[in-house]
Parts: structure tokens; C-alpha cells; sequence
């Protein structure tokens, strides 16, 4: 019992902690459009109105599945992602104690190392930035565990480890797929050489079996509901076209001439300044190839993968690697005896790589930085999502709404649920789609000339919609470029709008 309370103590701080920091960012317009996404499609789910093929198709699956079961179970108007990352980091604080204290850390000092690195901004950022990469994180940690573990016994249960951390990569976040990507040629540091040696294409592919197994099963999945086996693959090309914008804003033309280099840079500039421990650790350790080559391999995965996200676009935004050095830090600690036997100097190094983690935030997510700079002068980072969330608010009470959820989601938030929504995944919105016909209570769209109001679905097939509205509608909100019209209906010979 004397044991488990520190450990409760911590996590149930740690999760206090996260909640009110995630709650903050929420209302400051700081969350991410993928994690609105991920919110959003979870209500609709939860609610039951998302078909079970884009159920079993949605990507990340493991944050979209675990936000839509705790969506399920928790009273409404529960942030249900805000909730979850608080969990999820607690759980990754918890874990961090009981292994500090497994590897021989006093009692009393393993929580002050626990604290800097479970709220390092790195880490911080990725709790704002929802379920998806604070998920990613964890795998992430284990990935780095496991890797040292292969090295040190190359056993069916290490393979296995390593396996199934790359398969969590892989269906929590695009960036784990980039990982997963990224990690082939550099297996052989992770391996002892004799093993490689005798049997390298069964141990490669038994490394990778689960997440190509995986990968198949799903791709095939997702080609036979949405129709297109590959978009979970896909992410946004925006996120690095945001990221790029961010990062030329500043540093300019960059610092070597290609982007995709740079983000490699990027990457490792703030694993230097935001893990520090990890140069003190190469100079501990420099002649101990076993605890340094699994680090090196960690390291060269990860700018790797921000080199492959920027090359090919198909990664999302590689910001999402920013959460490295902190993980570093704490594998680091637990593998590496040399470097426990110092734990003054491990944990000022920790202090200071808390403190260079911010400098490292702005360099490996630029974007990230100016919208933390607009929400501290008190203004809200994003416009456009506040606009939808208003007009959510305003649509409750009322049923039968045509919209395009999907390039709004946020409307679904300000409204508290789906219902009473008629989005692109109902018959009704795709036959309006199809025949040119609006026939529902009521119809929203955004200004077609501001922002993502040119992606709307209802704004591409009724060009003046916005601007004119639709024979029989009358308008009855208007505000922040959103507009919505009511049916009208002659009754007793007046004309009444549907309410």
C-alpha cells in the first residue's frame, strides 16, 4: 500500500494536470483539425449515426475506436478526448515510476525524474493535440523499451515486442506508419550480429509480419466499405504544407536547401536541445555497442521518418516527431546503467532539456508556436473552427440540418452530437448531392470565398447557395461566414419558416 500511493498520487496528478491544460488549449482554439476530426467522428459514431463500414474503416483506427467506446460510456457533453489523453498519460507516468523503480531508482527520487519528462512540453503539446499522438507517444516508448531489449536477447518475445510496437505506430498515428517505413534498413543495429547474420529475412520479416498482416487486412477492409483501400495512408497534404509554411517563416529559403533535409534538421536539433541527457549518455556509454547502437537506430528512425513524411506528403505533419526527445530521455534512464549512476546530473539535464524543449517546439513545430503566441494575446487561433462551433450551438433544437460535417466537424462540437444532422454519410444529403435537389428542414454552408468553404460539398454542387439561398428557404442565421435556411411553408395563407 505505502508503494501504490505515490504512484496514484502522480497519475491522478498528472491526469488533473493534462486535463485542464488540454481544456485550455481547447478553448484557445489550439487543438488540431485532426484531433476535431477524431472528436467529432467518435459523437457521430457513438451516436450511431456513422455506418459500420466507416467504422471499421476510419483512420487512426486504435484513438478512433478507444475515443468512440469511452464517447459510448460517458455522460454527454463529456470532452471525451480531453479525458482520454489525461488517462493515457497518467497510465505513461505510472509506468515510467514503476520502471525507474524496477531499474533501481530510490522511491523518493524516481517521481522527480518522472515529473519533467511526462510534462515536457514536447509531451504537453502532443496531449493538446489529442488521443491520436498522445497514443503515438506510448508506442512510441515502447518501441524504444523493445528495441534495447532486442538487442540484449534476440528471443520470440523481444521479435514480438518489437512487432506489435511498430503495428501500435502504425494504427495510431501517419507519422507511426513513417516510423514503421523507416525502420527496415536500420534493423540491423538492433539486432545482435550473429542472429542477423544467420537468419536475416526471417527475422525482418518476422519483425514486420503483424503490421503487414494488419495493413492488408485493413487496406482490403477500407477498399470494400469508403471505396479506396488506400486513404488511411493518405493524410492531409495540408499538414505539411503548414508545417513547410510555419517552418519557411522561420528560417527563411531553410538551412540546407530541401525541405525534406531540413525536417531531418529540424528533428534532430530538438532531440539535442530538448534531451540533452542523450549527448551526456553517448559519452558514458561510447564504447558499449550492446546500449548504443538500439539508441542510435531510435534516433536515425525518427529523422528519417521526417525526412520520408516531407518527401512523400503521405505522412501527415511531421511536427508529431516533436515528442521524441522526452521518450529518448526516459529509455535512456532505464537502459543505460552507466548513466543511472549519476542521477544529480541526470536529473539537472532533465531540468534543462524541460526548458529546452520549448526552444526545440519552435523549431520542430513552427505552426504550433505562432498559434500559442495568437492565443496569449487573447485572440482565438482559429477563426474559422469558432464559427462552426457557434453555428452548432445555434442548430440545437432543431432536426433535419443538411451540412458537410466532414469539412466542418466542428459543428458537431458546438452542437454536442450528430443528431438531427444530415452529413455526407446520410442518404439524404448524397441524393441532394446527386439530383441538385435540397429537400431537408434546413441547409448551412460556409462563404465559399473564405477559407475551407470552397471544399464544401454543398457549396461545390450549389455554386450560389451561399449568396442567394435555395427557392423556398428563407435565411435565418447568419454570422462569422456561416449562413443556414429554413424551409418555408404557407399555412392559413402566410408564409411561416420551418422552426
Amino acid at each position: 500500500m505505502s508503494r501504490l500511493l505515490p504512484l496514484g498520487t502522480l497519475m491522478a496528478a498528472v491526469c488533473v494536470i493534462v486535463f485542464a491544460a488540454s481544456l485550455s488549449a481547447m478553448t484557445a482554439g489550439l487543438i488540431p483539425n485532426d484531433a476535431v476530426t477524431l472528436w467529432a467522428s467518435a459523437m457521430t459514431a457513438g451516436e450511431g449515426q456513422m455506418p459500420v463500414g466507416r467504422i471499421l474503416a476510419a483512420y487512426p483506427t486504435i484513438p478512433f475506436l478507444t475515443t468512440t467506446l469511452l464517447q459510448a460510456v460517458t455522460p454527454g457533453g463529456t470532452p471525451t478526448p480531453v479525458l482520454l489523453t489525461g488517462i493515457v498519460l497518467a497510465l505513461l507516468a505510472g509506468g515510467l515510476l514503476a520502471s525507474f523503480q524496477r531499474v533501481g531508482i530510490a522511491a523518493v527520487i524516481a517521481p522527480l525524474l518522472v515529473v519533467p519528462i511526462v510534462l515536457h512540453p514536447a509531451i504537453l503539446r502532443a496531449a493538446i493535440a489529442g488521443p491520436s499522438e498522445i497514443i503515438f507517444t506510448v508506442f512510441l516508448f515502447l518501441l524504444g523499451c523493445t528495441l534495447f531489449r532486442l538487442r540484449a536477447h534476440t528471443g520470440a518475445a523481444e521479435v514480438m515486442g518489437v512487432g506489435l510496437s511498430l503495428l501500435g505506430l502504425t494504427f495510431s498515428h501517419p507519422m507511426g506508419a513513417a516510423i514503421t517505413c523507416a525502420a527496415v534498413p536500420f534493423f540491423v543495429l538492433a539486432v545482435q550480429p550473429e542472429q542477423l547474420s544467420r537468419t536475416t529475412w526471417n527475422l525482418v520479416l518476422a519483425l514486420l509480419f503483424p503490421t503487414a498482416f494488419c495493413v492488408a487486412a485493413f487496406s482490403y477492409m477500407s477498399w470494400i466499405f469508403p471505396g479506396s483501400g488506400w486513404t488511411f495512408l493518405v493524410a492531409p497534404a495540408e499538414g505539411v504544407a503548414t508545417w513547410a509554411t510555419g517552418f519557411s517563416t522561420l528560417f527563411g529559403r531553410g538551412l540546407s536547401g530541401s525541405l525534406s533535409i531540413d525536417a531531418g534538421i529540424a528533428t534532430l536539433a530538438a532531440i539535442l536541445i530538448g534531451a540533452p541527457i542523450t549527448c551526456f549518455a553517448v559519452v558514458s556509454i561510447w564504447r558499449l555497442r550492446p546500449l548504443l547502437a538500439p539508441a542510435l537506430m531510435f534516433v536515425s528512425t525518427a529523422l528519417a521518418a521526417a525526412v520520408l513524411a516531407v518527401t512523400t506528403a503521405l505522412f501527415g505533419d511531421p511536427a508529431a516527431l516533436a515528442v521524441m526527445p522526452p521518450i529518448l530521455a526516459a529509455v535512456v534512464i532505464i537502459y543505460m546503467p552507466p548513466v543511472r549512476r549519476r542521477l544529480g546530473i541526470v536529473a539537472a539535464l532533465l531540468v534543462l532539456g524541460w526548458f529546452g524543449g520549448i526552444a526545440g517546439l519552435v523549431i520542430a513545430d513552427p505552426s504550433g508556436a505562432v498559434n500559442v503566441a495568437i492565443a496569449l494575446e487573447g485572440h482565438h487561433a482559429d477563426t474559422e473552427r469558432s464559427a462552426a462551433i457557434d453555428l452548432g450551438h445555434a442548430s440545437k433544437g432543431r432536426d433535419g440540418i443538411l451540412v458537410d460535417t466532414l469539412n466542418a466537424p466542428a459543428i458537431v462540437l458546438g452542437r454536442g452530437g450528430a443528431r438531427g444532422l444530415l452529413s455526407p454519410s446520410d442518404e439524404a444529403f448524397t441524393l441532394g448531392i446527386l439530383f441538385s435537389r435540397i429537400d431537408a428542414p434546413f441547409v448551412a454552408v460556409p462563404d465559399p470565398q473564405v477559407g475551407s468553404g470552397a471544399q464544401d460539398r454543398l457549396n461545390k454542387a450549389f455554386p450560389l447557395l451561399y449568396r442567394r439561398g435555395a427557392p423556398g428557404y428563407q435565411l435565418i442565421y447568419d454570422k462569422a461566414g456561416w449562413r443556414m435556411f429554413g424551409r418555408t411553408e404557407v399555412v392559413a395563407g402566410h408564409v411561416v419558416v420551418q422552426k
